[in-house]
């Protein structure tokens, strides 16, 4: 791998959004290509095609995954939602049967609760799984009964919606899950191609248009360019007893003791091969040679 350094000592540097933004990667590929559209055929970019190939698989990808995770999080909350009205129907629906069989409590079992053995408490389910089943046996109990028999309160057609809007959100919410997660898969591996192209055709404008010089006309191109901090500072000297001064330059400390300096070696430069993220230098990695 070659690292080639473009333009070390620009005031300017460059801003590309990586995969962790998605939105905002995929804008800037489509800037890219909307202005590099408006140059005579022989002025555009070589990977233009590559950008416009990208775009129309990270867009669909992108789309899946923020429709997927709308349709989870709309089915979470009504999971939420209906499992607490099943929680309050459920406590309504003990209250009944401690009341119609309180000599013989262990009759609430074909409705679908435990009855704990010596106390004959009517236990109240745990956890969803088996709140979905004592209403699958509740409901199985009221239908084989004649109407005239069947409990008033709750309403059957009440339970029964409540059942059924609780299973048809948990499944809808399992299936979202199970969709973000492919396209959260194809989504990742087509912004990285696109991350990665839009940094290497940044870097070909820059070798080939604006003479290896990072200057602000990369954002005709959509590519945000920024001032670049000054990191140099004025030295500081901090004065020590016993004749010991310490005097820091650029980052770079020098100690004075009784006259003799001492430099420890030099810190390793922040000028090093970087891509177009966050510095004013360009790097054109090729690969394949060691």
């Amino acid at each position: 791998m070659y690292p080639i350094n473009l333009d070390r000592s620009s005031a300017f540097q460059v801003n590309i959004p990586t995969p962790n933004q998605p939105t905002k990667l995929i804008t800037a590929g489509q800037n890219f290509v909307a202005y590099d559209e408006t140059l005579p055929p022989e002025e555009q970019s070589y990977l233009l095609p590559d950008l416009r190939q990208l775009l129309q698989e990270s867009v669909p990808t992108q789309n899946t995954y923020k429709s997927s995770e709308v349709q989870r999080t709309i089915a979470s909350e009504a999971v939420k939602r209906l499992d607490e009205q099943a929680k309050a129907l459920i406590r309504k629906i003990r209250f009944k049967l401690n009341f119609d069989y309180t000599e013989t409590p262990e009759a609430a079992e074909e409705w679908g609760f435990q009855v704990k053995q010596g106390t004959g408490n009517i236990l109240l389910p745990t956890n969803r799984s088996e709140r979905l089943a004592l209403l699958d046996t509740y409901i199985a109990k009221e239908e084989s009964r004649p109407p005239e028999e069947q409990f008033t309160a709750p309403n059957l057609a009440e339970v029964i919606s409540l059942r059924d809007g609780l299973k048809t959100n948990l499944e809808a919410r399992r299936a979202s899950r199970s969709r973000r997660k492919d396209s959260y898969a194809a989504r990742a591996e087509s912004l990285e191609a696109l991350y990665d192209t839009l940094r290497m055709a940044g870097g070909l404008i820059v070798l080939k248009k604006l003479n290896r010089k990072v200057t602000p006309a990369l954002e005709k191109w959509g590519i945000e360019v920024t001032k670049r901090q000054s990191k140099e500072k004025d030295a500081e000297v901090a004065p020590a007893a016993n004749g010991i001064t310490t005097t820091t330059t650029n980052g770079a400390a020098t100690t004075t003791m009784n006259g003799a300096e001492t430099t420890p070696t030099a810190e390793t430069s922040t000028n090093g091969s970087v891509d177009l993220n966050g510095t004013s230098e360009v790097v054109v990695e090729l690969g394949g040679q060691g």
